[in-house]
């Protein structure tokens, strides 16, 4: 314990710089992934946007919007999304 100490009173400015970078680093991780959930949330309410008219999706479409939710729910996104995929795969799946 009291070499800890002693390390820390000895080098406090390169321990406070190491804390300062992780803090950091951490809020722009936290930022990015903000940032990605947003735009697959974004993806996936244009395709629905598109597509609910006329109640009809293309398969690739179906297929965009189940690979952008896979990523948002490992994200942890909402569950607003949930509500609305499953909504789409109601839809007539055309070509």
């Amino acid at each position: 314990m009291l070499s800890i100490i002693k390390f820390i009173k000895d080098n406090w400015q390169q321990v406070l710089f190491t804390l300062t970078l992780l803090a950091g680093f951490y809020r722009f991780a936290s930022a990015m992934i903000e940032a990605t959930k947003c735009s697959l949330r974004n993806d996936i309410l244009s395709i629905y946007d598109r597509c609910k008219d006329t109640k009809k999706i293309t398969k690739f479409e179906l297929q965009a919007i189940d690979y952008s939710y896979e990523q948002y729910k490992k994200l942890k996104g909402n569950s607003f999304v949930l509500d609305i995929v499953e909504k789409v795969k109601r839809f007539e799946i055309i070509d």
